[in-house]
């Protein structure tokens, strides 16, 4: 499934093998289309590579993880018929003529859907990039056991940044939480992990730069009247995502945040293009269920208007 497509036009090129891009390659297949998805990591599934726990906003699913659903789409995806390429990355997209240039070549389609999601939010920082480059940025969901006795800073104060914090706890040695202002987490997530001695909350503080060295990381904080400095062995950030919708930027309506603007189908401003999933949907309507519908909706709406 991650050999190269043939030169040839698709029904659908699908850009993204998340949720939406592998709910919309499963529907067009029970059509009787022929997609292509592409997706550019090595492993499908986006965001639900990040979902550690169990699926709770997908209703009658009962998965113990977002791998285990991915599992699933792709087996689906396969006994359809339906072509994933990963680790075939799209470097530009003509959304006028529905063509995707790819590592391997240019491939198009008699439609198009982004389905490419979503993507962390960076804070802008000097040392950011370094940070990053130096695998100083770590997700305790992936590497839980590497924090062990570890000094660790938590940047942001949503749910994410809590749920993390408390996944922390048992195995770091220190866990400093950085929020800009009030917590916004739910009391459910927020009220046990405060409640631990080993949290230290640093509210309405705000990170200046990174100093990345090759044993630590310095963290310049801003709070209140006074500038200091925190010491930690790694940073976990989460101050939100972005939409992965720069491919058509310019091409293509986007809203303010640079979200995907779609009519009820999922057609975008340019005939033949389409947008499933959190690329095109506002933060509070974000879900897989959302997501799976969407992808539904597009793969009917390309069927019967081709």
């Amino acid at each position: 499934m991650c050999a190269v497509a043939e030169d040839r036009h698709w029904d659908i090129v699908i850009v993204g093998a998340g949720m939406a891009g592998l709910a919309t390659a499963i529907w067009a297949r029970r059509l009787g289309l022929e997609p292509l998805v592409l997706e550019a990591a090595p492993r499908p599934g986006g965001q639900l590579n990040q979902i550690r726990g169990r699926i709770f906003d997908y209703p009658g699913l009962d998965l113990p993880s977002g791998e285990a659903l991915t599992e699933r789409l792709m087996r689906q995806a396969a006994e359809a018929g339906a072509r994933v390429d990963l680790g075939r990355t799209v470097r530009a997209v003509s959304a006028a003529e529905r063509t995707c240039l790819t590592s391997e070549g240019p491939v198009t389609g008699r439609a198009l859907v982004i389905a490419t999601g979503l993507r962390a939010r960076r804070l802008g920082v000097e040392g950011e990039r370094a940070l990053y480059e130096g695998n100083w940025v770590r997700r305790p969901s992936h590497d839980l056991p590497w924090f062990r006795g570890r000094r660790v800073a938590v940047i942001g104060g949503g749910d994410r940044a809590l749920e993390n914090a408390g996944l922390l706890l048992p195995v770091a040695r220190e866990v400093h939480l950085l929020s800009r202002g009030p917590l916004r987490a739910r009391t459910d997530l927020s009220a046990p992990v405060l409640a631990n001695d080993r949290l230290v909350h640093h509210e309405r503080a705000r990170v200046g730069r990174f100093d990345v060295r090759p044993d630590g990381v310095t963290v310049e904080v801003h709070q209140a009247d006074r500038v200091w400095p925190l010491e930690v062995d790694a940073v976990c950030i989460y101050i939100g995502n972005e939409p992965n919708s720069q491919l058509v930027a310019g091409q293509v309506e986007l809203d303010p945040e640079g979200y995907i603007v779609t009519d009820r189908f999922g057609q975008t401003s340019v005939p033949g293009v389409f947008a499933a999933g959190d690329v095109c949907t506002p933060p509070a309507y974000q879900s897989l269920a959302n997501a799976a519908g969407q992808a539904m909706v597009v793969a009917k709406r390309i069927a019967l208007s081709l």
